[in-house]
């Protein structure tokens, strides 16, 4: 075999490889990303639908805040991170509730301060990552998704006793709105919107629906 031929079944192997590959993570039923959520990790392969629901309020405590940190170049940015660090886990809490009711699958979650966990229950607890209230000039001046805000969140789904279920990774952006859009209001819709998609997720898992489609 020629130096080039060998190169052609090397070339022609790796691109079969890769194309396996990719087929195999599209496909991956436990390991999903950019579908239903960003990440998703499956512990176990089904959901049961009716369970009772506790959401802890996930904690603010570490979040990258981007451009709204102590190195803020204005003080409009400064104060929606110090807004959004207070009301972020209700606003996602609020969002969260909404969609469930939308989807009809789970009765309404129990109120995040319930002490006593019902033994069928599943338990979502997790953290923000960032609160990212990104550049109102960029987003007016620019476009197209430059200056974006951005709500991230990571945190499990675990049994009422203590089983992980699944863990998660999930991140919502604004980019758009008169004269740039206002921090808060942008971080607020990003908070719901991240409860959203947490509802929906359990809405999909739970009736067989496809995680790999968002």
């Amino acid at each position: 075999m020629n130096r080039r031929r060998a190169y052609l079944v090397i070339l022609g192997s790796l691109a079969v490889a890769w194309s396996t590959a990719g087929r195999a993570a599209e496909n991956d039923p436990m390991n999903i990303t950019e579908g239903a959520l960003d990440e998703i990790h499956l512990k176990v392969p089904t959901l049961s639908a009716g369970a009772p629901i506790v959401i802890r309020p996930f904690t603010t405590e570490g979040a990258d805040l981007g451009t709204g940190g102590k190195d803020a170049k204005n003080e409009q940015r400064l104060n929606a991170t110090r807004i959004m660090l207070k009301i972020a886990p209700e606003l996602l809490v609020e969002g969260f509730n909404a969609a469930l009711a939308e989807g009809g699958v789970f009765p309404a979650a129990l109120a995040p301060g319930c002490e006593v966990v019902p033994e069928n229950a599943l338990v979502i607890e997790g953290k923000f990552l960032r609160i990212d209230p990104g550049s109102r000039a960029k987003r007016y001046w620019a476009g197209f998704g430059a200056g974006k805000s951005g709500v991230q969140v990571t945190g499990t789904l675990k049994d009422a006793s203590g089983k992980v279920l699944a863990e998660f990774t999930h991140m919502k952006n604004s980019g758009f709105g008169i004269g740039g859009g206002d921090y808060a209001k942008f971080l607020s819709d990003d908070s719901r919107d991240v409860g959203r998609d947490l509802a929906l997720f359990l809405t999909k898992w739970a009736t067989r629906k496809d995680l790999h489609k968002d």
